[in-house]
């Protein structure tokens, strides 16, 4: 049967119209798979200045490094506390303890007390029980307890694993050595092989503690790899310290003393 002309027409019509919404959306298809403009903008050359010059916005002055009240304040064996200083604001965490509460090194500062507490629970939330086995010692303690190393093992050993009165972190009430409660490899290496001391690695941060002296960092240190000592620094710096791996004095630019000078940078309140 023959096509009504006028019918011919609107099918041409028709068809014309298909073709021309094929090419129109093979066009748009092209453009953008050409032309991805608003999918990938360049960087300007302000965001770029930007990028490299300020790729890292922590800031590293917030707390003194000098200061002994400081959070931040870095002890080694090239920078000593005075024979005089005790923190103002020392209490007994509520954990677990390896002494009686009226021994001194069963305080910490209250700041790293608060975050003890919290570390400590969140290790018993999983089935780890950890005690506070030392916090603060007085300059007094820390010579008595290096002279204690000296005595058994000598000095070029002592000098490895006990820090001299006036280094230690420990007079500075932020240090804290935790261990088991069953005292498996308490202060020993191979604590950090036991679900303790492997989650203390792998969480410490969180509370704002770091490990201080870590595995094959004694040059850099001083002091072996103690993976049961913890040092206060804030979430912050902790978080950023886990990151990198770096030590205190990697991360703030500072000298490292694996041998104690013949002359030490003393730490002042108010520096």
């Amino acid at each position: 049967m023959a096509i009504h002309p006028a019918a011919a027409r609107h099918l041409a019509r028709k068809i014309l119209l298909l073709l021309v919404l094929v090419a129109a959306t093979a066009a748009v298809v092209w453009w953008r798979d050409y032309h991805p403009l608003q999918e990938s903008q360049p960087v300007t050359s302000t965001t770029r200045s930007s990028v490299s010059t300020n790729p890292d916005s922590f800031n590293k002055g917030q707390f003194s490094v000098n200061d002994p009240v400081s959070i931040w304040v870095v002890v080694n064996k090239g920078r000593l506390l005075p024979n005089t200083y005790v923190p103002t604001n020392l209490i007994i965490p509520k954990v677990a303890l390896s002494e009686g509460s009226k021994s001194e090194n069963m305080h910490l500062r209250q700041d790293a007390s608060a975050e003890v507490e919290k570390l400590v629970a969140a290790a018993t939330s999983e089935g780890l029980k950890l005690m506070l086995v030392s916090g603060y010692r007085s300059w007094a303690t820390q010579q008595s307890v290096y002279n204690g190393y000296v005595a058994a093992d000598g000095q070029a050993f002592a000098d490895t694993t006990s820090a001299r009165p006036g280094h230690s972190e420990h007079q500075t009430g932020l240090a804290a050595d935790l261990g088991s409660v069953s005292r498996v490899c308490q202060l020993e290496a191979c604590f950090g092989d036991t679900p303790g001391g492997k989650w203390l690695a792998a969480n410490a941060y969180q509370y704002g503690f770091i490990i201080r002296y870590p595995k094959d960092k004694t040059s850099l240190t001083g002091y072996a790899y103690e993976p049961w000592h913890l040092r206060y620094v804030g979430v912050d710096l902790a978080t950023r310290i886990n990151k990198t791996g770096q030590t205190l004095e990697q991360f703030f630019g500072l000298p490292t003393y694996p041998d104690y000078p013949v002359q030490s940078y003393e730490l002042k309140s108010g520096n």
